[in-house]
């Protein structure tokens, strides 16, 4: 037997009648995406009122809070960052965190003074 059968030639002019009405529509309106309103913060609601007067010294507040947050957000805590990380985790020596001062026993010597540390003084076993 040569070719499709009745069935597989109906089957296949549905698969693509249906592709083509899928394709269509995949095609967007020129109203679509319809996306809902765009809620903004109380802050940007009262900057928006802020500078809405159009006064040279409110645009001028405004510019200076703008301004600041992006030094403080975009330079200060990525510094901060970087730095709490190198000190804390990357540093070994010689300003790191010191997580245990040494041991000192009877008989040691201590560098900076020379001084040697006198052995403990015995105490009675009057323990409870």
């Amino acid at each position: 037997m040569a070719g499709y059968t009745r069935d597989e030639k109906l089957r296949l002019q549905q698969l693509r009648e249906l592709r083509r009405r899928w394709l269509k529509d995949q095609e967007l309106s020129p109203r679509e995406p319809v996306l809902p309103p765009r809620k903004g913060w109380s802050v940007e609601g009262f900057w928006k009122k802020f500078v809405e007067n159009g006064a040279p010294w409110r645009k001028l507040v405004y510019s200076t809070y703008r301004n600041s947050m992006f030094a403080i957000f975009s330079v200060f805590v990525p510094a901060w960052t970087i730095h709490y990380y190198l000190k804390y985790h990357v540093a070994t020596k010689p300003y790191a965190v010191v997580e245990r001062k040494p041991r000192i026993f009877p008989g040691d010597t201590i560098l900076e003074t020379g001084e040697v540390i006198p052995p403990m003084k015995d105490f009675p076993d009057n323990h409870h």
